[in-house]
């Protein structure tokens, strides 16, 4: 599907249109799969009870159903990207937010992941007692940034167009020539170079006031989940930043000169999103590899914790 109303409707060829949807189908299923795992591990078993676990449940799941909604309306009996251009334009407003909504928001899990680990951090130095409302905050101020990074389209305040594939909607980072491009500027900063500030920075600090542990076993513990977060918040910045960088390309062309001079390749775009649309995947390996009680709660996800206690008295 190809029209010339869409800005990038020159960067795919109907060949590379099509690789880059079976990419698509295909990194969204093993994401979903691999996701899916590692998400029951985690609230499934005992793992549940901890809440550094859940919190960071709450992130892989949301990942999974991102891409398990997003696969579901690419597969042929339920292709939106059948419908004419025109059509799709005509709901964009709706593709558009449900789209970045799910996509800040699994930005903001995994950032508030990060800050949970320096509150931890910062509590047990203290000697303070983890307080368990924080982790009912967590997620209500992840949905809350999710709503107020993706709302103001719906609202005048830039506007939702066709993506580099121009057969979904996102929010579009073409800059408008009126003040609304200080918005869109806005919403790109505070989307990506925000919260991964906020990763990094947390995570250097709550590592800092770690140093200073004693060696207790739930020290020890919680000492090694922040590791294995580092790992994860390392992987998924990595998977996220091709995509990133584009449309930071594109902001930053239509800031200097108000057109991209040069439009990214259509290979560039495909691993982009290939890469960013197998995170769900990667994290999982990664955990499966990293963290010794993810690690073990894998392969026993569908034992009862009991049964498996009472393996390990027999060993």
């Amino acid at each position: 599907m190809e029209d010339q109303s869409c800005t990038w409707s020159g960067v795919f060829d109907e060949k590379s249109r099509v690789n880059l949807e079976r990419g698509f189908i295909i990194t969204g299923t093993v994401s979903i799969l691999l996701g899916s795992w590692l998400t029951l591990a985690l609230l499934l078993t005992n793992l549940r009870a901890d809440l550094g676990y859940r919190n960071f449940a709450f992130f892989t799941a949301i990942a999974c159903v991102r891409r398990a909604v997003s696969v579901l309306t690419h597969l042929p009996l339920l292709n939106y990207t059948e419908i004419s251009v025109n059509e799709i334009e005509k709901d964009c407003d709706f593709y558009g937010f449900w789209d970045t909504f799910f996509g800040v928001l699994e930005v903001e899990c995994l950032t508030h992941v990060c800050i949970e680990r320096y509150v931890v951090a910062k509590y047990n130095i203290k000697g303070w007692p983890i307080q368990k409302n924080h982790y009912i905050l967590y997620p209500c101020l992840c949905v809350l940034f999710a709503l107020l990074y993706s709302s103001p389209p719906l609202f005048g305040l830039g506007k939702y167009g066709l993506d580099f594939s121009c057969q979904s909607c996102a929010l579009d980072m073409i800059l408008p020539s009126n003040w609304h491009r200080c918005v869109v500027l806005s919403i790109f900063v505070l989307r990506s170079i925000k919260s991964t500030g906020f990763m990094v920075f947390m995570l250097i600090w709550a590592r800092n006031l770690e140093a200073k542990y004693n060696d207790s076993v739930e020290l020890v513990k919680e000492m090694r989940f922040t590791e294995s977060v580092i790992i994860i918040t390392i992987v998924n910045l990595i998977c996220w930043m091709p995509i990133a960088l584009i449309r930071g390309w594109v902001v930053l062309s239509y800031l200097l000169s108000d057109e991209v001079q040069v439009k990214p390749r259509a290979s560039a775009i495909q691993f982009a999103i290939w890469i960013h649309w197998a995170s769900p995947a990667i994290t999982a390996i990664a955990m499966f590899l990293a963290d010794d009680r993810t690690h073990r709660k894998m392969l026993s996800v569908w034992k009862s914790d009991d049964i498996i206690e009472e393996t390990k008295k027999k060993e």
